[in-house]
């Protein structure tokens, strides 16, 4: 909790504490103005008894306010749905004292044979302090609204007070647009910025106030209605800080795009938008050689399977920022196919699509495609990726990552391809499921094509994923729509974590190291280091201005079939990750030249196999490449 919160806890707690007291003490005066004893003081009667009356009321009322949340308000937006809370916190503490004292009224045995109680007041007292606890609580929460307003102006009507962070060019830029633009909803108060140089100096006559550290004290001394991010070149770790550190406070925050997503035309820089997901990941963004891919690709013929999928769909419009000759869009699915290629075609007036409705696994339907088009660059995304959905059919999922990706390959070499790039998972290291062993025979078949075959002709190059954000069917996806329904969110496991990284980022990145490969590589994307999946859930709830198990509840559900805890990045048999000519981008070299000729018989064995159902003599081929795998956990047909 930031210093500004515990004070303004503190300073509600404090005179919470003293209207209690008044409340209380002056009820007796009042009650005694009303009184039918003449003469007599009520004050006076129980002046003896009004510490143990306070200290019950102070611990009661006090717990109660608490639970209703009267301490977490942001009392500046007081409405009437605060207003109700108050009432439900007063009304039934009062309720609860009543009987408290009800029950302290009678005799209780102390010491031996000794007694004590508290005499009952007349009730009427209650009521009395009831009503004035009530309104000298609404009273003073309210009063920061009525003040706020008084020198603000009414939230609902006035142009929204705006605090920028950051206060560079693109500062400067976005606070120029909003003084500029006369119909603005914004109104920029101040900035906030980490250059000690910048303080107390004033960009377009909006002073840099603070530095980000104390970003609750500047919103609550200026009345801020919203947060604006304009670090474009910010670090991931300093979005995802102010992002949620905005949360807590409620505070609606905004940022300007990322540095990639301007690159990517997907966003001009002066354009506010929502925070996202990316930006709580704490993730340095990418930078592609931009000159050096629109050389290798534009005018070339590039197909892409799984045209239709997250990732491919994202390769289709990352590629046509480098005007290719044409792209190629295979899919199986029609409408997804569809939608990719209406995309390309309406939104980014890219004419030279052709969608093919075809499976990797009709090798004369993909001949007649490479035959026609003549791609120069694969990029192979096409895939079973849901690791239960497939270990319910691993045949579907061998057939497709595997017996697929041969197909491909060979025809790929038959007709010229230059270059080849399967999107492959960090699964394929040290499998525990069959859709990271159908992953690691594909990765396995490309390294005996490029023994086989040389790197003069077709080039091989995989590249190894870890989970991709907001993909069909990813946990982000999954958390969004179980908070948006109120929860509760399902956790695997506290300690599972996993790589994640966000669809331009790994689009990006698989055109990166199909320039940069030779052919035979393997490259690792940098995707930073391990996220906890609970971490995940906890910083998305409160992006959603709710409070992880309060609000929203998170319940564990146990891994399912063939997750594991934590992935990896490397096979035993391949060296720690070296670096590549690209900082983002790492490379996975082989330790020992394989037996590449014997490796070639196990596939072509494991292929022939699964065609035929040979389980028995499959299940041990497959351990010559997996020595792990035990068919008895991982194959749900073994019993």
């Amino acid at each position: 909790m930031r210093k500004g919160s515990i004070f303004k806890i503190i300073r509600l707690f404090l005179l919470d504490i003293l209207v209690i007291f008044s409340s209380f003490v002056f009820s007796f005066f009042l009650r005694g103005v009303i009184s039918t004893y003449i003469g007599v003081n009520l004050f006076d009667i129980y002046s003896n008894y009004i510490f143990y009356y306070v200290i019950v009321i102070m611990v009661i009322k006090l717990a109660f306010f608490a639970v209703f949340g009267m301490y977490r308000r942001v009392w500046k937006y007081a409405s009437l749905k605060d207003m109700v809370a108050i009432l439900e916190a007063t009304a039934l503490s009062t309720i609860l004292i009543g009987v408290v004292f009800y029950v302290l009224s009678q005799p209780v045995p102390w010491f031996g044979s000794s007694t004590f109680s508290l005499p009952y007041f007349p009730r009427s007292i209650l009521i009395i302090d009831f009503l004035m606890t009530l309104v000298l609580v609404i009273i003073s929460r309210f009063s920061e609204r009525y003040f706020n307003e008084l020198r603000f102006g009414r939230a609902d009507v006035r142009k929204k007070r705006v605090l920028i962070c950051g206060a560079g060019d693109a500062g400067e830029m976005i606070v120029r647009e909003m003084i500029r633009q006369r119909n603005s909803e914004y109104i920029p108060v101040a900035f906030l910025d980490d250059d000690i140089s910048k303080l107390k100096h004033q960009i377009h006559g909006v002073r840099v106030v603070a530095q980000i550290a104390q970003m609750e004290e500047i919103v609550q001394k200026l009345s801020v209605d919203e947060i604006i991010i304009a670090m474009p070149s910010a670090s991931g770790n300093l979005r995802k800080e102010i992002a949620l550190r905005a949360s807590e406070i409620k505070i609606p925050c905004k940022t300007l795009p990322s540095m990639y997503e301007v690159i990517d035309g997907k966003a001009f820089l002066y354009q506010v938008r929502d925070i996202n997901i990316e930006d709580i990941l704490g993730r340095e963004a990418v930078k592609i050689h931009t000159p050096e891919i629109l050389s290798a690709i534009k005018d070339k013929s590039i197909l892409v399977t799984g045209a239709g999928g997250s990732v491919g769909s994202e390769i289709c419009r990352q590629l046509i920022r480098f005007q290719p000759g044409r792209l190629i869009l295979v899919d199986h699915s029609e409408n997804s196919l569809f939608l990719i290629e209406n995309e390309l075609k309406n939104k980014y007036n890219y004419k030279m699509a052709y969608p093919i409705v075809a499976s990797i696994q009709v090798k004369k339907v993909m001949g007649d495609v490479f035959k026609r088009y003549r791609p120069t660059i694969v990029f192979h995304s096409a895939a079973y990726k849901h690791v239960p959905l497939m270990q319910l059919n691993p045949e579907a999922a061998i057939e497709n990552n595997f017996i697929g990706t041969k197909i491909l390959g060979k025809i790929s070499i038959e007709y010229g391809v230059e270059k080849f790039v399967l999107l492959s998972t960090d699964k394929a290291v040290k499998p525990s499921n069959v859709m990271g062993i159908s992953k690691l025979l594909a990765e396995k078949y490309l390294q005996v094509l490029t023994d086989k075959y040389g790197t003069e002709g077709t080039k091989f190059i995989t590249v190894r994923f870890g989970n991709v954000l907001e993909s069909n069917g990813s946990v982000v996806n999954i958390f969004r729509e179980q908070i948006e329904n109120g929860g509760p969110v399902s956790v695997t496991h506290p300690k599972m974590e996993r790589y994640l990284m966000t669809i331009p980022e790994a689009s990006q990145l698989a055109i990166q190291a199909c320039m940069m490969g030779k052919g035979g590589e393997v490259y690792v994307l940098n995707m930073g280091q391990p996220i906890s999946i609970l971490e995940l859930a906890r910083n998305m709830i409160k992006l959603f201005g709710m409070k992880p198990d309060i609000d929203i509840e998170i319940i564990y559900t146990g891994p399912r079939q063939g997750e594991k805890l934590s992935e990896e990045l490397a096979r035993d048999d391949e060296e720690e990750l070296v670096n590549s000519p690209f900082k983002h981008i790492f490379e996975a070299r082989l330790k020992v030249k394989p037996d590449f000729k014997n490796l070639e018989n196990i596939l072509f064995s494991i292929e022939k196999e699964i065609v035929i159902n040979d389980y028995n003599n499959m299940f041990k081929d497959i351990r010559r490449v997996v020595p792990e795998f035990d068919e008895k956990v991982i194959w749900y047909r073994s019993e």
